[in-house]
């Protein structure tokens, strides 16, 4: 059983949302959280769908506290998620946040209450990540290193850190922006034109800007099942992505240093990190005339 609170963000994917929530299961958390945006009403079928898809996330067999946050309006990816984060640490100090498409291995519990107990007094670590963008290259001397970049597949952080999360950005429009790279200042960009329905972006600035530290492992603990065709921002799947190598972290080993691996990070950038904001505008007009069209 899991004494952490986890907090079960889904939508309309019934199919992924099962094996999520069977992973959850097998750990038997004692607070469960579970959120869920509005069905959009021009789009056939989905209000069933997420019907399915709540019911699915509330299958409680085991003693459990369950809370849930449902939605009857859609407020979109960034809005929907974001004040879903927002509600659950109003109610726990600290937790682990899964999204519908990420499968988590069965260490990535254990490494987050780990993690959440150890740096829980040190507010220089903000994140808790559990993907690795690192193509089987190992990072330091232990089971996992320290990064300036907060990954979203499956991670854990605290109240305290979160509260410095600011959706519009606005609380740090004054930061110098000369410690951004260019596919960092891209990526800003883009935030701040309004195109862009994301929450895990402003996250990322908002560690950042806090000179935070993410905590990564050495191997993925988490599986993204979501890059098919009803994913919000996945669909095709990255070349990146098939060089993802999975793991699981049974006898954890800090590392001697507490120093950023500015090499991994680097590979990120050029990696996972590529970001063309016309193109990303593009597909977003694109989606909606799409859409409007069907």
């Amino acid at each position: 059983m899991s004494d952490r609170p986890i907090l079960f963000l889904v939508f309309n994917r019934p199919e992924h949302t099962q094996r999520v929530f069977d992973r959850i299961r097998e750990v038997k958390p004692k607070r469960l959280f579970v959120a869920a945006d509005g069905p959009r009403r021009s789009r056939a079928g989905e209000t069933d769908r997420c019907e399915n898809t709540r019911a699915i996330a509330t299958r409680i067999d085991w003693e459990c506290e369950l809370k849930t946050l449902f939605r009857e309006e859609n407020l979109g990816c960034g809005k929907a998620v974001s004040s879903a984060i927002d509600w659950f640490f109003s109610e726990v100090e600290e937790g682990i946040i899964l999204e519908d498409d990420c499968l988590p291995r069965d260490s990535f519990f254990s490494f987050c209450d780990q993690m959440l107990e150890f740096y829980r007094a040190d507010a220089s670590i903000m994140h808790i990540g559990g993907s690795n963008f690192q193509n089987g290259s190992i990072r330091g001397d232990g089971s996992y290193y320290f990064s300036r970049l907060s990954h979203v597949w499956g991670w854990a952080t605290w109240k305290d850190r979160w509260q410095k999360y600011d959706y519009s950005l606005h609380k740090y429009r004054d930061y110098p922006l000369k410690s951004l790279n260019k596919e960092l200042l891209n990526l800003l960009k883009w935030v701040k034109s309004k195109h862009a329905n994301t929450w895990d972006v402003q996250w990322l600035f908002s560690v950042w800007f806090n000179n935070g530290i993410s905590v990564t492992p050495n191997v993925s603990l988490i599986e993204n099942i979501g890059f098919d065709g009803g994913a919000t921002h996945t669909r095709g799947v990255p070349p990146w992505y098939r060089k993802m190598i999975y793991g699981e972290i049974c006898d954890l080993k800090h590392p001697t240093s507490k120093l950023v691996d500015g090499f991994a990070d680097e590979l990120v950038f050029k990696t996972h990190f590529r970001f063309n904001p016309i193109m990303e505008r593009f597909k977003a007009v694109f989606r909606h005339f799409k859409h409007v069209l069907r």
